[in-house]
């Protein structure tokens, strides 16, 4: 396996935190989803793209 010169998250990563990152804008305003939810999907898209630049799979 070569090994990783980057630590840049891939294309996929990115876009399931930006996903995450439109659930959390929605559950800010507690009108689609719960307040409380929207929190949780923020953590996870943070949560998520740093993974990706630690770990080459993600």
């Amino acid at each position: 396996m070569r090994r990783r010169t980057n630590f840049a998250p891939t294309a996929r990563t990115i876009v399931v935190a930006l996903i995450l990152m439109v659930v959390g804008l929605l559950g800010s305003q507690g009108i689609v989803i719960p307040h409380q939810g929207g929190v949780i999907a923020f953590v996870l898209a943070i949560g998520i793209l740093l993974l990706g630049m630690v770990l080459p799979q993600i």
